[in-house]
């Protein structure tokens, strides 16, 4: 379980700081990239978190294949885990991280019982 916790906790803070670092680097190589002009002869410019937002969804699907992995090795079977961590990987590791707690107390108490 430490093991788990020490793992995703790593993986979430170089993901989150891989996507930021990624977008910075390619506004500053493409400045002009998120600036669109307005058929007025105004111009309209999103902002960074567009872009660090897309690549943290990537990442997030990176989060979705690990965890499928380790819910396999875990024995959990729970398809809202991964769609959860699709749009929130902090959410979705959260959650896996507390359904092995309950699964390995569940273990626990049933081998005390017999």
């Amino acid at each position: 379980m430490i093991d788990l916790i020490k793992k995703y906790s790593l993986l979430l803070i170089i993901g989150i700081a891989l996507s930021r670092i990624v977008a910075g680097i390619i506004l500053n190589t493409f400045p002009d990239l998120l600036t669109s002009e307005l058929p007025d002869g105004g111009t309209s410019t999103l902002s960074g978190g567009y872009l660090s937002a897309g690549f943290e969804y990537i990442i997030n699907i990176v989060f979705i294949i690990l965890l499928a992995k380790d819910m396999k090795t875990e024995k959990i079977n729970s398809p809202l885990i991964l769609i959860m961590t699709f749009f929130s990987a902090f959410i979705g590791i959260l959650i896996f991280l507390l359904s092995v707690a309950s699964n390995k107390i569940n273990r626990t108490k049933i081998e005390l019982n017999e």
